[in-house]
């Protein structure tokens, strides 16, 4: 029994000539905003915090707000954390 041909799913033949494979590592992309990423991150809970301080009809927004502060000090916690012991790897 003949098997059904596998439809070639990749690129044209003459699409890999004019399109060579590259790696954003190779021109200087590390998925890392660095700095200023995490002087925003700190603002933002800086504003979420302060934002406690606005007139609420009831706690679901003091609630949510102090939520989604404490997951992002969470967060730039776990970055200083992981960025302090990468060199031991």
């Amino acid at each position: 029994m003949l098997s059904p041909e596998e439809p070639e799913l990749g690129a044209p033949a003459d699409y890999k000539g004019h399109h060579p494979t590259e790696h954003p590592s190779q021109w200087g992309w590390h998925a890392d905003f660095g700095t200023p990423a995490r002087i925003g991150g700190w603002l933002s809970v800086i504003c979420l915090v302060l934002m406690v301080t606005a007139t609420h009809y009831n706690g679901a927004g003091t609630v949510a707000l102090l939520t989604f502060a404490g997951l992002i000090v969470v967060g730039l916690l776990w970055d200083i954390q992981r960025r302090r012991t990468s060199w031991r790897q």
